[in-house]
């Protein structure tokens, strides 16, 4: 057999992605191919015949990519030619199949390695962890201050589902990291995912992010189509995982979502809930406070051993109710005031009867602790508060006290509202990501940093740091990626605190400051997950504050960053809320009130309702020509809104006459220049396109080919792009040699930008497509074969643009004369379009058609010579 240990190298340059994937596959092709050979030699068509005799049926187009390095084999089609090359030699008993999952699983890692060539996210986590296993995605909590083990909090061996519960501050989210960190120390694990899971967009984002790092890229799938990829890995997965879901709030967050049980794989999950329909599907371990025992334990391990006898510190204990959380708080009060247990104990009742009026909030069971954590946050806060820069702590805590305390962006820290917050308004009005700070400006951001810094001082917060900074700063650095994490009791204890004008002021500086963060020019992926966290976090803690007097534009804004990471049916649903809201507030007729239909609208089309967003855009522009003046962009914009998803609907010859009539009214008033005139011209040659008048559209898509030639040279990609679109066009009039020319010229810039983006993918497949008009369909097969071999590689099995590619094959198979292998792939795809798309997606009666012509002209065809 060949060379196993011949494996194609993962230390590659950057540039090579695409290379290094052919390389792999080439690899694993050489092994299957000489297995084949010493078992029989198998013709292609006797292999698929042995195949089926086994009951896992291969078409020979499967196996002949496969077997030639085309394509990546699925493991069902390894194992069936295992198992039938072993059938057809006459070997005894069945197939050895651990070393084929071994090598696979190196066919896996060595693909994934070509996946992330030129995706910035997984480049950036490829610089801080490496290739190599275990990996890890999520930040895992650091280690509390002196964290104690606790042997009876220990899980039971081997794979499954545990849910850690109990009351806010017992340390759940430290015993799921411990138990993490010590899997990982003792290499009893291979991927690490740790998902903040307090709501469902978060969990949603965590697994989008592990899913293309794991599963490979798709930036066409919607964010749950994407999510669901992950829990599906995970149930082939070969390696050992643990997937921690941290602060779970509610079991329908899963929904879809949930990892499989398997025996190579454990869930863990961190909540303060109790639900029966969690219970069912987890074996409960209840974390209940520190016993006192462990309570002395853990203060003699923090504490100066003069600060007071162990009755002492059982007594302070007790008055905290040996709550872990409260326990680190003190500790390190002590410790930095140098106060004694006798101190500490005499404050600690004397603050204990000015919040004993206090009057507990309903619905966490945090009731029996409220008392004690608050005493201990009072004591902190203040004495963070008193060291330089004096006062500066304190608006800290109540900005973090509102937004999602299990990780703000550190990039806030540096935003115009939070520094003018905490320097008293003193801050220099640059935007954030403006370049290095100076004067004024870089002042408030030391005074900021100092701030987190004292508060870290007193465990109050937590600052956690991606592996490896790139800066090279240390620990509670606010710098290069790091997060701020804050205890949900601490939180609670700092808002039942705050003054009516500290509240007021800390709700406008958290939501200035995610506007302003989402302003930050060139910020990475990860940036929007966690503002728009952090901002439904703050609508949760402040939401009347918010809508009143007007709604804050943040509403709006983490709406359509949540649509805009794939889940425009969650947009739909929060503009659905905020159109009533605003409803009930304003009067219909208010600018307010018009807005938030529009962008309700706006996501109702996204979400799918194309013919209601077109009715309901219409009624909005009847409503704004009431209102306003014919020439008004505002009512201009829903004219087009209503005009380009009426032509969405189904009605394009309509859509094509209101855009016509818009665009000469734009030119008019707003230059041909304008981007709004731009837009309008863009969408009108569109829809002349869908109506059949392809003069019209090409005629308008060469004006935007000549203006971008005025600004570029002839060979730039913009002047290349507007060329292929207004080509198009002639290529529908008859000239496909030009289109071809076109297309192809723009392929050569974009393979040489990204050879894996959509657009290029899409050159590809528009370049088979007039392949085929231009009277050669095998020519087109053929390359359109490698643009499915790219798109499974990039998109997976499952994307409607790879089923799209089958079909568009099969189809010119079938007129290249090759009906038997149109037929085979036909057949071979059906299902497997139901099963994603659905039975009544149109694309599956396509299929069913081409199904029925290509199986009709097999049956009539002579039956071919076999090999």
């Amino acid at each position: 057999m060949t060379d196993e240990t011949n494996v194609p190298s993962s230390d590659r340059e950057p540039g090579a992605p695409v290379e290094a994937a052919r390389a792999a596959r080439a690899w694993f092709a050489g092994l299957l191919g000489a297995y084949v050979a010493e078992h029989g030699s198998l013709s292609l068509r006797a292999l698929e015949r042995e195949t089926r005799a086994v009951g896992m049926h291969q078409p020979k187009s499967t196996l002949s990519d496969v077997l030639g390095g085309r394509s990546t084999p699925s493991w069902a089609t390894i194992e069936a030619v295992v198992v039938a090359a072993h059938r057809y030699s006459g070997s005894p008993g069945k197939p050895e199949l651990t070393p084929w999952q071994r090598r696979y699983q190196r066919l896996d890692d060595l693909l994934a390695e070509g996946r992330i060539g030129r995706r910035a996210a997984s480049d950036a986590l490829v610089r801080n962890q490496g290739r190599t296993w275990p990996r890890q995605f999520g930040a895992l909590p650091e280690p509390a201050a002196a964290f104690l083990e606790r042997p009876r909090l220990h899980l039971p061996d081997g794979p499954g589902r545990f849910l850690l519960t109990g009351n806010g501050g017992v340390g759940k989210t430290q015993a799921a990291a411990a138990y993490a960190r010590s899997r990982l120390a003792q290499r009893d694990l291979d991927l690490l995912i740790w998902v903040n899971a307090s709501t469902r967009d978060t969990v949603v984002s965590g697994f989008v992010e592990a899913a293309a790092e794991l599963v490979g890229a798709r930036p066409h799938l919607r964010a749950e189509e994407a999510a669901t990829q992950l829990p599906s890995w995970l149930a082939k997965a070969r390696r050992r995982w643990c997937v921690v879901l941290d602060d779970l709030s509610s079991p329908g967050d899963l929904d879809g979502l949930w990892p499989p049980t398997t025996e190579h794989g454990s869930t863990l999950i961190t909540t303060r809930r109790r639900i029966d329909a969690l219970d069912r599907r987890c074996t409960v371990v209840e974390v209940i406070p520190f016993s006192p025992q462990e309570s002395l334990a853990y203060l003699r391990g923090v504490v100066d051993p003069s600060a007071g006898t162990d009755a002492e510190l059982n007594a302070l204990a007790d008055d905290l109710g040996h709550l872990p959380l409260a326990l680190a708080q003190v500790a390190a009060y002590m410790g930095n005031t140098g106060r004694s247990c006798r101190e500490y104990r005499d404050r600690f009742v004397r603050r204990d009867a000015k919040l004993a009026d206090l009057v507990p909030e309903e619905g966490e069971g945090l009731i029996e602790y409220r008392r004690p954590l608050s005493v201990a946050w009072s004591l902190s806060v203040e004495a963070s508060d008193a060291l330089r820069p004096q006062g500066a702590a304190r608006p800290v805590m109540h900005v973090l006290s509102l937004l999602d305390g299990t990780g703000v962006p550190g990039e806030l820290f540096s935003t115009p509202a939070v520094l003018a917050l905490v320097s008293g308004g003193t801050a220099a009005a640059a935007g954030p990501g403006s370049g290095p700070a100076t004067g004024p400006k870089a002042a408030a951001e030391d005074t900021v940093h100092d701030a987190v810094h004292n508060l870290r001082r007193y465990s109050l917060l937590h600052v956690d740091r991606s592996p490896t900074p790139a800066d090279g700063s240390g620990p509670g650095a606010l710098t290069g990626g790091a997060s701020v994490r804050i205890h949900v009791m601490t939180q609670r204890a700092t808002r039942d605190l705050l003054t009516a004008p500290e509240r007021e002021d800390a709700v406008a500086a958290a939501a200035q400051a995610l506007l302003e963060g989402w302003g930050i020019a060139d910020a990475p992926a990860r940036l929007d997950r966690e503002l728009r966290s952090n901002a439904f976090a703050l609508l949760r803690q402040a939401g009347p504050d918010l809508l009143a007097p007007a709604p804050h534009e943040v509403l709006f804004r983490m709406g359509h960053s949540l649509g805009d990471s794939g889940q425009a049916t969650a947009a739909l649903r929060h503009f659905r809320w905020l159109e009533r809201t605003v409803a009930e507030r304003f009067d219909p007729d208010d600018a307010i009130s018009l807005a938030a239909r529009g962008h309700l609208a706006w996501w109702q089309a996204k979400s799918g309702d194309q013919a209601g967003a077109a009715a309901a855009f219409k009624a909005l522009a009847e409503d704004q020509a009431r209102l306003l003046a014919p020439e008004h962009t505002d009512l201009l914009q829903t004219r087009q809104s209503a005009a380009v998803w009426r032509g969405a609907a189904g009605d394009p010859a309509s859509a094509a006459a209101e855009l016509r009539s818009l665009y000469a009214l734009r030119i008019r008033v707003l230059g041909a220049a304008h981007r709004d005139t731009v837009s309008n011209r863009n969408h009108l040659a569109n829809f002349l396109a869908a109506s059949g008048d392809h003069e019209g559209a090409f005629a308008l898509h060469e004006e935007a080919w000549q203006e971008a030639l005025a600004r570029q040279h002839p060979g730039h990609r913009d002047v290349l792009r507007a060329r292929a679109a207004a080509m198009r066009h002639r290529g529908e009039l008859g000239d496909i040699a030009g289109a071809l020319e076109a297309l192809n010229d723009l392929l050569a810039v974009q393979l040489e930008d990204d050879p894996d983006s959509p657009d290029t993918l899409a050159t590809r497949a528009g370049i088979a497509e007039w392949t085929a008009r231009r009277g050669n369909p095998r020519r087109a097969a053929a390359l359109l074969e490698g643009v499915l071999t790219d798109r499974l590689r990039v998109l997976g099995p499952e994307h409607p643009h790879t089923l799209a590619t089958r079909l568009d094959v099969a189809r010119w198979l079938t007129d290249a004369g090759e009906y038997g292998r149109a037929t085979a792939e036909l057949y071979a795809l059906l299902p497997e379009q139901i099963d994603a798309l659905g039975a009544d997606h149109p694309s599956v009666e396509v299929t069913r058609a081409a199904l029925s012509r290509a199986s009709t002209q097999n049956a009539a065809a002579p039956t071919p010579t076999d090999d």
